[in-house]
């Protein structure tokens, strides 16, 4: 009887989970998609010295989606919290795609990571600011590539790429993730990697590897092979 029960939860399980609940970024950088009218998205983000990024996004129309981001720095742990400004973000749909022609979207984040309060307020890493991102279905089912370019600043403005993935593994419950970010000089672009486990509808929890194989530089907020752990939930009003 245990064991009968425990199949029938197992196969609600399995059924329910049928999508991500981050529906907008892949890893550090943006998809094509945006959040559906109505809905909300809100997440956890651990990083490395103690720090926690915490977001929420808000489909307001069909073609806009709006968020807000705020970094603490050191939160976990026993010294001194670094409280950032918080962050916008917005993105619009262009056009949604179609089976050829892929989805398009135009956005911006400033959220960035490692907050110095310092140095003027600003963040090690800087955010993504103003960006535009294609994407689509490619080759098999649930595999989705998307391409982009943005550029963080506009006092001396540089062009950066990027380029991610994200394919299930299991039965649209267990995701594998990678993309490569801040293309531009090439010894600075990081590569990251990392598994979506969607525990339910709503919840997602990743686990992240993010700017493997790169040179240390403290200064510059880089830290290579940096374990990360993010929480997701999405709803809808």
């Amino acid at each position: 009887m245990f064991k009968k029960i425990l199949s029938s939860l197992l196969l609600v399980f399995i059924f329910v989970s049928l999508s991500p609940a981050d529906k907008t970024y892949i890893i550090d950088t943006p998809n094509s998609n945006i959040l559906s009218y109505s809905s909300y998205n809100t997440e956890f983000r651990f990083f490395s010295n103690g720090n926690i990024i915490s977001k929420i996004d808000f489909g307001v129309f069909k073609f806009l989606s709006i968020g807000v981001s705020w970094e603490l720095d050191q939160f976990i742990g026993d010294k001194k919290v670094k409280v950032a400004i918080p962050a916008l973000q917005v993105k619009f749909r262009i056009y949604e795609g179609n089976m050829t022609l892929p989805g398009i979207a135009i956005g911006y984040d400033g959220q960035g990571y490692f907050f110095v309060c310092s140095r003027n307020d600003k963040y090690l890493q800087k955010g993504r600011g103003l960006y535009l991102v294609a994407g689509r279905e490619f080759f098999i089912d649930g595999l989705v590539v998307n391409v982009g370019a943005n550029i963080n600043t506009f006092s001396e403005p540089k062009v950066y790429g990027f380029i991610n993935t994200i394919v299930p593994l299991y039965r649209e419950v267990i995701f594998f993730m990678t993309e490569y970010d801040n293309v531009h000089y090439f010894p600075d672009a990081r590569p990251n990697f990392g598994l979506k486990f969607s525990l339910t509808e709503y919840i997602d929890v990743d686990c992240i590897i993010r700017d493997c194989w790169g040179k240390e530089d403290v200064d510059a907020g880089r830290i290579p092979n940096e374990r990360i752990f993010k929480v997701s939930y999405s709803g809808k009003f």
